[in-house]
């Protein structure tokens, strides 16, 4: 498919208020933050609307509860056709926090009488890294793999910290705040050989992005989240590999397969599904047009100066990261936010009112203080459009330029 530079990608209108109009200079929006979150696609809030008209509880025998039951099966089935896998349990949760610390902490509890040792790496996303901190305390032995400085974590590395008592290794798919893709694959092949060390990939920035994770990957469990794709906050999901039992974190009347007690978010799971459904007709499609957008856009921040470009060697086009050395993260959040240009520092999960913590995935790619500091992250969606983008990149010459001048 060819994409006009005002059109829009395959599969999806762009969401929200209309993102190809105006813009820089307009007093229009360039929102360039997908990584933390994305507006309601349009197919997502017409599904949202009709689910709420299925009020009944899926636990329910009665035919209210049946219509219930079934909106969330047609979900879980659109979910698990992306993921690529007809198998396994898919456990929908609140968000993609729960559905790592339901891996993790699952696993930990369930199987604690076959090792006390972890793996992980050092550029996981807050939602792993805290659990295993949580294990620490509590006697586990956790070993977290350093990056390279380009962002990097070669396989090898991951796979000389298993060990025989190593009970779980937890890689991200694709990091949240460089873009770097992790080898899971590499790594999921090889703990084939070990089959009593379990697996479990962090997807929340691969899922609906470069097609089906699951297809090629040997995976025990895979988190995904709704909001990284179209679909509202508030659903997520852990799919499980059949045969795995995992001790649950929330207790109650045993729904889900006995993982995740609580009445099930059906309006959430529906627009999940929907979601879903909208980001592989869309692919690959929208990959190639986010790859073409990812590359304009680094070609053109790469030209202003100052700008230092945090490219991994394989990375998702959907996360570009730059610095700009001497300068603060923070003020040029604020100043491209008045040029109407919305950006993060990194992860929003580590974004605190009045206080931005300083990025650990830079840190432990062993960049300088000054590049971490003036860490920016720019994220796509497959609405986003080149002009967006040269717009996006005239408002970031104008205002670090400006803030130059401030500082004098």
């Amino acid at each position: 498919m060819v994409f006009e530079e005002k059109g829009k990608a395959p599969g999806a209108g762009a969401p929200g208020r209309d993102l190809t109009e105006g813009g820089h200079g307009s007093g229009e929006e360039l929102y360039f933050d997908t990584a933390a979150t994305t507006p309601l696609l349009p197919e997502v809030r017409q599904a949202l609307t009709g689910a709420f008209e299925v009020f009944g509880n899926p636990s329910s025998l009665h035919r209210k509860g049946i219509e219930a039951e079934e909106a969330v099966e047609r979900a879980r089935a659109q979910v698990q056709q992306l993921l690529g896998v007809r198998g396994g349990r898919l456990v929908f949760t609140g968000s993609g926090t729960e559905a790592n610390n339901l891996a993790i902490l699952g696993v930990a509890r369930r199987f604690a009488g076959r090792g006390r040792h972890l793996v992980t790496t050092m550029v996981e996303h807050p939602s792993v890294l805290e659990p295993f901190r949580r294990l620490e305390r509590d006697g586990w032995q956790v070993t977290f793999v350093p990056p390279d400085r380009d962002g990097a974590v070669p396989a090898g590395r991951i796979l000389e910290a298993v060990r025989d008592d190593t009970v779980l290794v937890s890689v991200m798919h694709v990091n949240n705040e460089t873009g770097a893709i992790l080898p899971v694959l590499h790594v999921g092949e090889a703990l084939r050989a070990r089959p009593r060390t379990l697996f479990h990939v962090d997807g929340v920035q691969a899922f609906g992005k470069l097609g089906s994770p699951l297809r090629d990957l040997r995976a025990d469990m895979y988190t995904l989240s709704g909001h990284k794709i179209g679909a509202p906050k508030g659903i997520a999901a852990l799919w499980v590999r059949d045969g795995l039992e995992l001790e649950p974190i929330v207790y109650g009347g045993g729904q889900q397969y006995g993982l995740r007690s609580g009445t099930e978010n059906v309006p959430g799971i529906v627009a999940l599904g929907a979601a879903a459904a909208a980001a592989q007709r869309a692919f690959p499609d929208s990959l190639a047009h986010v790859q073409a957008l990812a590359d304009r856009l680094c070609l053109g921040l790469s030209g202003i100066p100052g700008c230092v470009v945090n490219r991994p060697p394989e990375a998702s086009p959907y996360i570009v990261n730059v610095s700009f050395p001497g300068l603060r993260g923070e003020v040029l959040v604020h100043a491209f936010e008045a040029a109407g240009l919305y950006v993060s520092t990194g992860s929003a999960c580590s974004s605190r009112r009045g206080k931005v913590e300083a990025s650990h995935v830079l840190r432990a790619m062993g960049r300088s203080q000054a590049e971490i500091t003036g860490a920016i992250r720019f994220s796509l969606g497959r609405w986003h459009t080149a002009e967006m983008v040269d717009r996006a990149v005239a408002v970031v010459a104008e205002q670090t330029a400006w803030v130059r001048r401030m500082m004098g």
